[in-house]
């Protein structure tokens, strides 16, 4: 079972780690620098690390 990400977790996305920035009416928004766009499938979404991790590693911009 694949956990839905949550805003500010670390997630691979189609052999990408991008950061989910915001998730509005569903949609699952992923950040990469300064590119931003749309998940196209939240659930093939995997999860690297989550915010609280990101947070404690000092990872958190």
């Amino acid at each position: 079972m694949n956990d839905l990400p949550e805003v500010g977790d670390e997630v691979e996305a189609n052999g990408r780690r991008t950061i989910v920035t915001d998730i509005h009416q569903g949609v699952y928004l992923l950040r990469c620098g300064a590119s931003v766009w749309p998940a196209p499938d939240p659930t093939g979404l995997r999860i690297i690390r989550r915010r609280a991790q990101r947070i404690a590693d000092g990872d958190f911009r």
